[in-house]
């Protein structure tokens, strides 16, 4: 058996010849003459106007998972499948409209957006209801309508 001090790890660190590269899709951690990599969320082009209108679009999307606003106001914004896979949630859940003791509804807290490629877009928010936070995560992706126009899309959603 071993006694207490022949247990003890010296706190040496060990040198290192040159620079370390870490492996392919790790993030590093703070070694000496490495600037840790850390993923931050892309934008491309001038992404103000659709940080603008997905903030707006978050906004109204909390109302309806809170009962505040018709879901039907969301068909427009969204593909079929989604929009179905909306309505059958809150049907299950039969969200009855409520607004909290403060008096006001829920409200979206932050919205984070990404920009995968030029006509897609991942944006990630939190709403706060009664006093809770939940997260929602978007897809939004930038279609051609039957007239030619582009507009944007949900094309994916979740929510928490």
């Amino acid at each position: 058996m071993k006694t207490a001090t022949a247990l003890l790890v010296p706190s040496a660190l060990p040198a290192f010849a040159g620079p370390v590269e870490p492996a392919p899709g790790q993030i590093p951690l703070p070694f000496p003459g490495v600037s840790p990599v850390l993923p931050v969320p892309v934008e491309r082009g001038d992404a103000r106007p659709l940080r603008e209108r997905s903030a707006r679009f978050m906004q109204a999307l909390v109302e309806v998972l809170s009962g505040e606003r018709a879901v039907r106001q969301m068909a427009a914004w969204m593909a079929p499948d989604v929009y179905d896979q909306l309505t059958t949630r809150l049907a299950v859940h039969a969200r009855v409209p409520l607004r909290s003791r403060s008096g006001h509804g829920a409200r979206i807290a932050s919205v984070h957006l990404a920009m995968v490629h030029d006509e897609a877009a991942e944006i990630a928010g939190r709403m706060v209801h009664r006093g809770r936070s939940r997260a929602l995560a978007v897809r939004l992706e930038l279609q051609t309508t039957h007239r030619g126009d582009k507009v944007w899309k949900c094309t994916a959603l979740t929510w928490a």
